[in-house]
């Protein structure tokens, strides 16, 4: 493969501005089939106020400043770029538009899938250009996220789109519904973002052939137990367009009144890289670190952080890894998003991230010990778990209230720990 670069032009489109304004230019240089990134601020965002730390691996200094060899790209834009889902969309549609013009398909690279994202959908509030006079990229008038009422039609895109014997031309048609909606979006299971009738964007998470229960209706289980002891969740609700399983819908928190809200994971504001877990020694007092030093209210989101950690203990929501734990920038800092992708696992073993620094038990007293790390004293915390696990306690309840199979109930009861 020939050596070559581009540029991408990054602008910060934050709610307290008029507009967006450029934060600096991503270069990508190619060679030998590999990208090696750099970024420059501009020296206009270095003098501003809205020069704050949004990555470790940026420092505020001009000139530019390289990737981590070992990473795939800085941690900020891998934030702005799909996970698994959107990447198998964007692949499937330049693997289809290869045999459709008789051609080899093309090699995507980390910048195919930064630039292959529709702007309007986009994660958080970074916006990007290849040239600074025109539009942002992706930005064009067809509806990227469709209407409410189109869930039904999106559910059987997805199975079909999962059916990988169709012809090119079928793939092609359901594709072609899911590219623009979908090509955000991170983790494995089928999605797509919806606007609601007050224009308003939701994940829609849709039933998958891998399914070995009703995975959305387990994830509601849990929406409904974490908001019964007070966790900050977004809205979320769960529909049924068919016996394949439940769609689970969940409103985005990097929106309001129609203005993006930057979001950032923990994976990105820890330095860290995709895929490290408590083997590489990951573990939640780094994320009350990181509250006490850049958090906005380090008190209220030391306490949520913790009361995360026993609620994850008590429903066995073991895929607590670090993009599963956001941060919203607010004028006054960062602060910790709501909470999201939980789901129960009837057959998990212990967290993702370790409670304390070499333990990630599912064990209620393991919680309780670091309990003075997030500032809170020992018979509140003790208080807290009680509260918990009593109202994880209803689960049973819960689940058949959403007309779970009381198979599938009993198969996942070992999954709630009260």
């Amino acid at each position: 493969m020939n050596n070559s670069s581009k540029s991408i032009y990054v602008y910060a489109d934050w709610p307290e501005k008029d507009s967006p304004v450029k934060m600096g230019c991503l270069n990508v240089d190619v060679a030998r089939g590999k990208e090696i990134f750099s970024f420059e601020f501009t020296s206009a965002w270095l003098r501003s106020e809205s020069a704050r730390m949004l990555d470790p691996d940026l420092q505020f200094y001009p000139g530019r400043q390289y990737a981590d060899r070992e990473k795939n790209n800085f941690g900020i834009f891998l934030d702005s770029s799909p996970d698994r889902w959107g990447r198998q969309l964007i692949r499937r549609h330049e693997a289809i538009s290869a045999r459709r013009e008789r051609r080899p398909a093309r090699p995507l690279l980390e910048s195919d899938y930064l630039l292959g994202v529709h702007d309007t959908t986009r994660m958080g509030a970074l916006r990007f250009k290849l040239d600074e006079s025109r539009d942002f990229v992706n930005n064009d008038s067809e509806l990227p996220a469709p209407p409410w009422s189109s869930l039904n039609e999106l559910e059987s895109a997805c199975r079909h789109y999962e059916d990988e014997s169709g012809t090119d031309d079928e793939h092609d048609k359901w594709l072609a519904m899911l590219l623009a909606p979908g090509s955000s979006l991170g983790g494995a299971r089928p999605k797509a973002n919806v606007l609601d009738n007050d224009k308003n964007l939701w994940i829609a998470k849709f039933p998958s052939r891998e399914d070995a229960v009703n995975m959305g209706a387990w994830e509601m289980v849990a929406h409904e137990l974490a908001k019964s002891v007070g966790l900050k969740i977004p809205e979320c609700r769960m529909d049924n367009f068919s016996r394949h399983g439940s769609t689970f819908l969940s409103r985005r928190f990097d929106r309001k009144s129609g203005r993006r809200i930057h979001f950032a994971s923990a994976m990105t504001l820890l330095g860290r890289m995709d895929g490290e877990n408590h083997e590489t020694g990951c573990c939640y007092l780094d994320l009350a670190q990181f509250i006490i030093q850049h958090g906005s209210s380090p008190a209220k989101d030391l306490e949520e952080l913790w009361k995360r950690i026993v609620f994850n203990v008590a429903v066995s929501n073991t895929d607590d890894h670090l993009r599963n734990h956001g941060f919203l920038l607010m004028q006054q800092g960062w602060t910790l998003s709501p909470a999201y992708d939980i789901n129960p696992n009837s057959l998990g073993g212990g967290l993702t991230l370790n409670i304390s620094s070499d333990d990630n038990s599912l064990d209620f007293d393991l919680a309780l010990s670091v309990a003075p790390k997030f500032h809170l004293d020992m018979p509140e915390a003790k208080s807290f778990v009680n509260e918990i696990r009593k109202a994880v306690g209803n689960w049973n309840k819960i689940a058949l209230g959403l007309k779970i199979h009381r198979r599938e109930i009993e198969s996942m009861s070992t999954a709630f720990h009260t």
